[in-house]
């Protein structure tokens, strides 16, 4: 398409019109020129797109084992019977980054619930709470020990520990990692017969954080 524009003329019509008409005309002028032009001009075109984009969260994800080979969410990691005066007891928990975002912090929270098995009849004159086990005071945990290193300040009664937090781990577990604790525990050579043949049952809460 092309349009003709005599701009010859129309500048002598414009130079002949009143002052206001002038402007009138200018602007029609200027109009005209701008749109002769646009007509006729031809402008390349292109698109670009992406498409696809993902935003995805990581996984946080820890779990525990016994041997360092197996891992789960909740699983028990030792027993220990028959324990008598002056045992020192030992056992191991694994716990491992099952996740892909790296862990910072890792600890552990233990509660007790001690229980009042069969009352012997060595036990019965010396235990004044019948009802109430009390094998819990009599035990204590000499160390946690995390890559070698006894995370405990001192020897606490296993009755003591019952809902403190105890850190086991501060840095960067990365994915697959594990950390391997050890439990040192000691049945104390002094205690007598009122915590004989009671039963503690141990509940290890492990607590990650990014």
């Amino acid at each position: 398409m092309f349009i003709r524009i005599d701009f010859v003329t129309l500048h002598d019509n414009y130079l002949r019109c009143s002052t206001m008409k002038k402007r009138v005309a200018y602007i029609i002028l200027a109009l005209l020129i701008l749109f002769s032009l646009k007509i006729g001009a031809s402008n390349f075109i292109d698109v670009a797109k992406s498409k696809g984009n993902i935003l995805s969260s990581g996984e946080f994800n820890i779990k525990i084992s016994k041997d360092g080979q197996r891992f789960y969410d909740d699983t028990k990691v030792f027993e220990l019977k028959e324990l008598v005066p002056g045992d020192v007891k030992e056992f191991n928990m694994y716990v491992k980054n099952y996740g892909n975002v790296p862990v910072s912090n890792i600890s552990i929270f233990i509660f007790v619930r001690d229980y009042e098995e069969d009352l012997s009849p060595a036990e019965e004159p010396y235990d004044l709470t019948p009802e109430e086990g009390e094998l819990s005071k009599c035990l204590y945990v000499d160390g946690i020990y995390v890559n070698g290193t006894n995370v405990l300040s001192k020897s606490m009664r296993l009755s003591e520990l019952a809902g403190k937090e105890i850190k086991l781990f501060s840095g960067k577990l990365k994915e697959k990692e594990i950390i391997p604790v050890k439990f040192v525990v000691r049945f104390s050579k002094d205690a007598g017969n009122e915590c004989m043949t009671d039963r503690t049952e141990v509940l290890i809460k492990v607590v990650a954080t990014q």
